[in-house]
């Protein structure tokens, strides 16, 4: 395989167009969108979330940029909750959104960008990282910590 090289970047307001194309590819790949006016709906109404959430570190999302195209991208939601006795200050973190296009995977993008979530949440002072996954990212994200508990996975850091 030729030497492509990829940065990883925080995205930002001006990144909400590649945020939602990815968004829109992995949708469609887990078959939770099915027609163009369905497209519509969710791109409409992610770009007004992004727009604010973005602003307002609601959301965190990293991309990958490979040779100047946008082939990977992460979420994470940053969630205020009463305490409880594993996570005193209530600050969780629900990951989403992960998703590297076909023809870059297996080259560990979706691992740096996991990794950059997590590092910006332990900056945050998350302290619990939830997800749900597909089951092509379960061994991604067991080998990175996360344990399966009921229908979700979680990561205590």
């Amino acid at each position: 395989m030729s030497s492509i090289h990829c940065d990883f970047i925080r995205a930002s307001v001006k990144d909400i167009d590649s945020i939602i194309s990815l968004r829109i590819a992995l949708l469609k790949e887990l078959g939770e969108i099915k027609s163009s006016k369905e497209e519509q709906l969710v791109v409409s109404s992610t770009k007004e979330y992004l727009q604010q959430a973005l602003s307002n570190n609601e959301f965190i999302s990293y991309i990958a940029m490979c040779n100047g195209e946008t082939v990977g991208v992460s979420g994470v939601v940053i969630i205020k909750r009463p305490p409880y006795l594993e996570n005193l200050n209530g600050i969780e973190a629900y990951i989403l959104n992960m998703y590297t296009i076909p023809q870059h995977r297996g080259r560990g993008i979706s691992r740096k960008l996991l990794e950059l979530c997590i590092d910006e949440c332990k900056d945050m002072g998350v302290r619990r990282v939830w997800l749900h996954s597909s089951e092509n990212g379960k061994h991604l994200y067991q080998k990175v910590g996360f344990t399966p508990k009921n229908n979700e996975m979680e990561l205590f850091i």
